[in-house]
C-alpha cells in the first residue's frame, strides 16, 4: 500500500482561504432594540408574517424608512455628481 504524506498548505484544506465565503454587500446593517408590550410584539410578528417579510423589513416598509434611505442616497450622488462637475 502506498503510504502519502498530507501537507495541508500545499492543498489549501482548512483554515482560511483568499476569496472564500460570502462577499460583502453594499448595505452596511445596524443592530436595533424595541422593546413592546408582548401582545404588540405578537402583532408586528403576525403583520409581518402575513407579507412575508422579516420584522425589521416590515418595520422599515411600514414607516417608509426604505424609500427616504433611497431618497437621501440618491441625492447625495446627485450632490456628489454636481461637485464633481465643477471641478471641486
Amino acid at each position: 500500500m502506498p503510504c502519502y504524506t498530507l501537507v495541508m498548505n500545499d492543498r489549501n484544506w482548512g483554515g482560511k482561504r483568499e476569496g472564500a465565503g460570502r462577499k460583502k454587500g453594499d448595505i452596511v446593517y445596524k443592530t436595533f432594540s424595541v422593546v413592546l408590550p408582548a401582545a404588540e410584539a405578537e402583532l408586528l410578528k403576525e403583520f409581518a408574517r402575513r407579507e412575508k417579510l422579516t420584522v425589521s423589513r416590515f418595520i422599515s416598509k411600514a414607516i417608509g424608512l426604505d424609500v427616504m434611505a433611497k431618497g437621501r442616497k440618491e441625492r447625495a450622488e446627485e450632490i456628489n455628481r454636481e461637485q464633481s462637475s465643477e471641478g471641486c
